[in-house]
């Protein structure tokens, strides 16, 4: 038996290295572990702050417009949380002297993270393959962002449904 020869021959039969070559694939799946993991960070703290708020605001007067309130703050947050991820892989791209301004990387990083890919910005041909993999970053980090925020709008429901009304005017309750 000779592992060489059998490494050999398995690389003619699927070639991975030229469907994804290894720099791409260590790099590129290193930031979006970090991604996701800083993900994971933000969705924490904007449920932590969802949970707190939403449960302060259920017991009081108004207290749907103030839900109603709460949950365009946690969407702004939400939207930030990705406005960063972004921007981390903008520095990335930087830093590591695939992209040599700012600009251009952060155009190209927005536009390859939420899959629009548009634009005539792309990275030198050996490093191509990170693109597809800033994408599926995106596509794992709105997927889990979509699941937050219906489980957000189940949890405002409930609450409405709990809350207190405001007397209506014109009205006395005998």
């Amino acid at each position: 038996m000779n592992p060489a020869a059998d490494v050999d021959r398995l690389a003619g039969v699927l070639p991975l290295a030229s469907i994804i070559p290894f720099p791409d694939l260590l790099f590129g799946g290193a930031l979006l572990v970090a991604v996701v993991l800083l993900h994971g960070v933000g969705i924490r703290l904007v449920s932590g702050h969802f949970r707190k708020r939403s449960l302060a605001f259920a017991s009081r007067t108004h207290a749907s417009l103030r839900l109603d309130m709460l949950f365009a703050v946690v969407v702004f947050l939400l939207l930030a949380l990705h406005l960063a991820e972004v921007v981390f892989w903008t520095a990335a791209l930087v830093y590591s002297r695939l992209v040599v301004d700012w600009r251009s990387a952060a155009f190209f990083a927005a536009n390859t993270y939420t899959t629009v890919g548009y634009g005539q910005f792309v990275l030198a041909p050996e490093w191509n393959m990170l693109a597809p993999i800033i994408s599926i970053s995106g596509l794992f980090t709105f997927g889990w962002t979509g699941s937050v925020l219906v489980g957000f709008v189940a949890s405002l429901n409930r609450l409405r449904d709990r809350a207190p009304h405001a007397p209506r005017s014109g009205r006395v309750d005998r």
